[in-house]
């Protein structure tokens, strides 16, 4: 008599909806790290309208996916923007984050604590990334530095130090 298998278990595989290709490189990394699965659309920056307006990819994709994540960065959001991610709020299947005012400000979580209510600029937290013990010559666009400086350990720093982003890997991974 043959024995019946178990059903496998399908992991749920969410798309990650994102601003520019510095987050694209973390969702990358994190899949690495975590080993799990999910698609990425890079919007190729600008503003935060292209992230929010997915209509297109979620269409396309249909139940092909568990969820949507949108990522994107305060400083490409404005006042019109609001009404898109308020609509994209209601959906159960997707959640919106804005990293403030910049993705290096969640990068620069991993190493020290922020203060998420800073005036700071974005080319502040670029300027306190690129330092020895952090993430030496820091480019926005150069994924292997991510992998390079930035592991498990680093990562339970920064979702301490910046728990709504922390959401991300907590929950997606």
């Amino acid at each position: 008599m043959r024995k019946s298998r178990k059903p496998r278990k399908s992991h749920p595989v969410y798309y990650f909806i994102v601003e520019g290709c510095t987050e694209e490189n973390y969702i990358r990394l994190l899949k690495t790290t975590y080993r799990k699965p999910g698609k990425i659309k890079n919007c190729e920056g600008g503003s935060a309208k292209n992230v929010l307006e997915p209509q297109k990819v979620i269409q396309k994709n249909g139940d092909d996916c568990s969820g949507y994540v949108i990522w994107f960065d305060k400083d490409t959001y404005y006042s019109n923007d609001f009404n898109l991610r308020k609509k994209l709020a209601t959906r159960t299947d997707t959640e919106v984050y804005v990293t403030q005012p910049c993705v290096e400000s969640w990068l620069l979580a991993h190493f020290q604590e922020i203060n998420l209510n800073s005036p700071k600029k974005c080319d502040e937290y670029e300027k306190a990334l690129d330092h020895p013990d952090r993430i030496p010559n820091y480019k926005k666009s150069d994924c292997r530095l991510l992998k390079r400086y930035i592991k498990a350990q680093q990562i339970e720093t920064a979702i301490k130090h910046y728990p709504e982003i922390g959401n991300i890997p907590q929950k997606f991974f």
